[in-house]
């Protein structure tokens, strides 16, 4: 029997030797890939930390992109606010000055039609004869007073009183040259730059040659855009302007005024050309304002044309 048991037992011995050489094995193949796992683990923790810190540095440095733009944003809201209240109060006096203008365009049309009418009933009941050499004396008389008002004199041309009397006398000789001697008058009070070629053929008929170029007037087109030429009418001096590229025009009517006061300009669109359909309504309207609110005129023309051109 003992043989037996001591046979049984070292069979149970081996046995569990080898259950348990098994079960270590099994541990050691579980503890590498455990071990495994955790590096694998921490690699990944630790790439997900530098992930981590990379993304916080860019939220930062966007909440700074943001707090800088919303900075900027609320400067130039606040520029553009006061920008808006200076044009609400520049179109406000505007609108008061087109206003009152029309108001005195009004009465100074009315005035000039009773004046007109009442012109016309004197004419007629009288029609006055007058030759062309009291016109002549007239116009040199009211050319002298004004000089002699003036008191300015221009170096190396005769002076007026003695060149109106040349005038006269040449003219009571030779009709023909009245009107000549107006315009030779005229242009000796012209700038160099704007005199103009005065001729006279061979029967004796005047030739009126075209100006020469003018500087200020070739300053003036180019600092605004636009070409311009005068033209003198009985209720004033006409500039016309033309924006050539769109075909824009207007015609500028210079109105004196009696009693020292500051004369002003009639406004008076010729055509819209290409800004037909966009042309705010006060480009298309007659106005009349004072030749002070001229820059504020010409800077809204210019804004119109660089907007819609």
């Amino acid at each position: 029997m003992e043989a037996l048991y001591a046979k049984l037992y070292n069979k149970y011995d081996a046995l569990k030797k080898k259950r348990i050489s098994e079960l270590d094995e099994i541990n050691k193949d579980q503890e590498l890939k455990f071990l495994n796992y955790v590096t694998a683990a921490e690699e990944l923790i630790q790439h997900l930390k530098v992930e981590n810190d990379k993304l916080q540095e860019q939220v930062s440095e966007l909440r700074n992109q943001v707090a800088s733009i919303r900075s900027t944003k609320d400067n130039e809201c606040a520029q553009y606010q006061k920008l808006l209240m200076e044009e609400n109060q520049k179109s406000e006096m505007l609108s008061k000055e087109v206003e009152r203008l029309q108001k005195l365009q009004e009465q100074l049309f009315s005035s000039s039609k009773n004046y007109a009418n009442e012109n016309m009933q004197h004419n007629m009941l009288e029609t006055p004869q007058v030759t062309p050499g009291e016109v002549i004396s007239d116009s040199i008389r009211t050319r002298r007073k004004r000089s002699r008002e003036d008191g300015t004199q221009m170096e190396g041309v005769t002076a007026p009183g003695h060149l109106d009397d040349l005038l006269l006398r040449e003219s009571a000789q030779d009709p023909s040259r009245e009107t000549l001697s107006i315009v030779d008058l005229e242009n000796e009070q012209q700038p160099e730059c704007c005199k103009r070629t005065v001729c006279r053929s061979a029967n004796g008929v005047m030739n009126d040659g075209s100006y020469a170029t003018c500087r200020f007037q070739d300053l003036i087109e180019c600092l605004l855009g636009m070409k311009f030429s005068s033209v003198n009418k009985t209720e004033g001096i006409c500039i016309s302007a033309q924006h050539q590229s769109s075909g824009y025009a207007f015609n500028l009517t210079w109105i004196k005024k009696g009693g020292g006061e500051e004369p002003e300009l009639l406004y008076q669109v010729s055509t819209l050309g290409t800004f037909e359909r966009v042309a705010p309504e006060w480009m298309r309207s007659v106005l009349m304002f004072s030749t002070s609110m001229c820059p504020i005129f010409f800077e809204r023309v210019a804004r119109v044309i660089k907007m819609h051109h």
